[in-house]
């Protein structure tokens, strides 16, 4: 028997261009005739999901959320990094009537730090297309990056989190031999993940002699042997990338009387800014 309800469960009221415009992604995704894809509002169960302790340190409660407010996606362990932000914002938008975010802002001019207000539709109607990045290094090798996959960043982001943690075991440790022993430990974490990190945003390497390699063990060990001058630059390109598709950056106008200039402040966008940060 078809449930009576049907018709006034919650439904995808929010469509919107992906900054990867679904590049990378092997699994599939429903998209409009317009190359959109839906947002469904917050159920919530969602909202339960952020109020339990350490669910945005360990990513998978996050992953649960765009299970269930992006359905369309068929593998959102896959969801590029720059599709992250646009998605949360639509769905931050469906939960929300005033259609606004609340952000702190301080004022260059006289220092002062207010609260101001941004229109989430003007966010979301000038996100810009995210498109792969090419190099040439001296060496004759040509690198195309791709946007990380938010799965290798918390991931990751967990080792580096508990490898902090380690290093905190130096302060207590006085036998020589063990502190060597966890410095070596810890450093090798910490690398470890920050090369994880980077070869997930190689899509694929060239040769000079055109050969194209893009398995990720290859990509891995080839950074692990590089220099740091080429593995610093290569993490410049890979922050580039994942910083695309939102402007960061947006105008106020001073809201103390005894100022009212303008100014331009970056708003950092985060899980815990779009499901905390109530408007």
């Amino acid at each position: 028997m078809t449930d009576p309800l049907l018709d006034f469960y919650r439904h995808k009221e929010m469509y919107i261009k992906l900054p990867t415009e679904g590049k990378w992604y092997t699994s599939n995704i429903k998209m409009s005739d317009q190359n959109e894809i839906g947002v469904m509002p917050l159920s919530f169960k969602d909202e339960m999901l952020l109020s339990i302790p350490d669910s945005v340190y360990n990513g998978e409660s996050l992953f649960e959320i765009l299970k269930s407010i992006v359905p369309d996606m068929e593998n959102p362990y896959e969801i590029m990094l720059p599709d992250v932000d646009v998605i949360l914002l639509a769905s931050r938008i469906n939960n929300n009537e005033e259609g606004t975010l609340r952000t702190e802002a301080k004022c260059p001019h006289c220092e002062s730090t207010e609260e101001y207000e941004i229109k989430i539709i003007n966010i979301l109607n000038q996100i810009k297309p995210v498109n792969g990045i090419e190099i040439e290094l001296s060496n004759g090798l040509t690198i195309v990056f791709k946007p990380n996959s938010l799965k290798s960043i918390t991931s990751n982001q967990i080792r580096i989190t508990e490898n902090a943690q380690l290093l905190q075991q130096l302060e207590n440790e006085t036998d020589q031999l063990k502190q060597h022993e966890i410095f070596q430990q810890s450093l090798e974490r910490s690398t470890a993940a920050s090369m994880m990190i980077l070869a997930d945003s190689i899509e694929k390497i060239i040769t000079p002699s055109t050969e194209v390699i893009d398995n990720i063990t290859s990509i891995l060990a080839w950074l692990s042997n590089s220099d740091s001058v080429t593995i610093k630059k290569l993490q410049e390109i890979n922050q580039q990338i994942n910083a695309n598709g939102i402007d960061k950056e947006f105008k106020f106008e001073c809201s103390n009387e005894e100022c009212g200039k303008k100014f331009k402040s970056a708003v950092e966008f985060n899980p815990t800014f779009f499901f905390t940060n109530d408007s």
